[in-house]
């Protein structure tokens, strides 16, 4: 029965704290806006403002409701424009892993998306210009930069041929590898719109950045070695108990 119990221990004893999430902060937005940067582009109508109930801020269409607390972030506005939601974060220690998650809402109501080349979050250029995207940008960039020295990474972009309505839908990106590459660097999650054809909602909740230390294990991985423990201890019992 002691072997049983040894491998029990050692398993546990690596079945660590999960992640844990650090800075984002107020992801959800249940306090306003707080700890977010909002620009507009000179002469856009509407901005990033808070969401709640099942219609949009400032044209009153159908949305879907928050899937988080009671407010989202979205864009909404009666004519062109081009919005930034952004947050600055830094991690400063080597990370074990790394999950960013957010919820995304897109409401594209022109009859298609529109990426201009080259791209460009300029509202008023005289090219179609409609679509929505979230990535990381280095610290100080301009909010509305795409240039390839100020985008690190993107995280997501709609495309020609993408559903114009949808969401809200759950993203989960695994950025460990990037933030153990980019460590003491102040980093600038962006989440930005543009639209000059006809009106867009772009919705945004949930944002979380769950960190895990180095040495620990997620919380699932931790349970796949509690019963590999659990599994190793029975057969050498077994053994141990046969002629």
């Amino acid at each position: 029965m002691k072997q049983f119990t040894g491998a029990v221990a050692a398993a546990l004893v690596f079945a660590v704290v999960p992640a844990h999430a650090i800075p984002v902060v107020n992801g959800d937005f249940e306090a306003g806006m707080t700890n977010w940067t909002v620009v507009d582009q000179i002469g856009s109508a509407g901005s990033f403002v808070l969401q709640s109930g099942t219609t949009s801020p400032v044209n009153g269409m159908a949305v879907p409701a928050p899937p988080g607390g009671s407010n989202a972030a979205m864009t909404d506005g009666q004519a062109g424009g081009s919005h930034v939601l952004y947050q600055d974060f830094l991690q400063a220690t080597a990370v074990g892993s790394a999950r960013l998650s957010f919820d995304l809402f897109i409401g594209n109501r022109a009859e298609a998306f529109f990426v201009p080349d080259p791209l460009t979050l300029d509202w008023a250029t005289t090219v179609l210009n409609q679509q929505a995207r979230v990535d990381i940008l280095a610290g100080g960039s301009d909010p509305f930069s795409l240039a390839a020295s100020d985008v690190l990474l993107n995280l997501f972009a709609t495309g020609l041929g993408d559903p114009l309505v949808s969401g809200y839908t759950h993203f989960e990106i695994d950025i460990t590898e990037f933030l153990n590459a980019h460590l003491n660097q102040t980093l600038r999650l962006r989440f930005s719109e543009v639209d000059n054809v006809n009106m867009f909602q772009f919705g945004v909740d949930n944002v979380a950045l769950d960190i895990g230390e180095p040495g620990e294990v997620p919380e699932p991985g931790a349970w796949m070695l509690i019963l590999a423990g659990v599994a190793a201890g029975a057969l050498s019992r077994r053994r141990a108990v046969q002629p």
